[in-house]
């Protein structure tokens, strides 16, 4: 007889263990089904023309859920986080939070300036973002008090791009 309920047991607990299963897959699809890839591709321009360097990240997040980039490069320091929002229609507020660390050559100042935009988006759309600003002569790496050449200025693009995510990606 208590061979018979050993049995009766774990046939429940087996059962039941199916059917927990089945409810984590199901959570674990929702989330799937909710879950956006975001792409960056950063390139490192001289002369607001010729790309010298260039990096690439694709990484899957949800709604509210930030993706990090951080970039270092002699004596400058960039941090970038893209926040997607994700609306009911399926359009997408894109929180954009520049960060900026820039040192003198000696080391004496280190200057920091910060940028927030909030961009509005499409599913698939591709927006661009510059930290150091629009143009080349923003930053000097070379020489942050202005006496460089213009040849020595750089700039970076950050390219995004918000997308659903795909399983055939992951």
């Amino acid at each position: 007889m208590k061979r018979m309920r050993s049995i009766a047991g774990i046939f429940l607990l087996a059962v039941t263990a199916t059917a927990g299963a089945i409810e984590i897959d199901d959570i674990l699809q929702a989330i799937l089904d909710q879950a956006l890839t975001v792409s960056i591709v950063a390139r490192v321009t001289e002369n607001g023309r010729e790309t010298v360097h260039s990096y690439e990240l694709t990484q899957v997040t949800v709604s509210g859920r930030a993706v990090r980039l951080r970039l270092e490069g002699g004596n400058l320091t960039i941090i970038a986080e893209f926040t997607p929002y994700e609306a009911e229609d399926r359009s997408i507020l894109l929180i954009a939070e520049g960060q900026i660390w820039l040192t003198t050559p000696q080391n004496e100042i280190v200057h920091y300036r910060t940028s927030l935009r909030s961009i509005p988006l499409e599913l698939g759309e591709t927006v661009l973002f510059y930290p150091l600003g629009l143009s080349a002569l923003d930053v000097d790496l070379e020489d942050v008090n202005g006496s460089g050449s213009e040849e020595d200025r750089v700039n970076i693009e950050l390219e995004v791009q918000v997308e659903p995510y795909s399983s055939a990606e992951g």
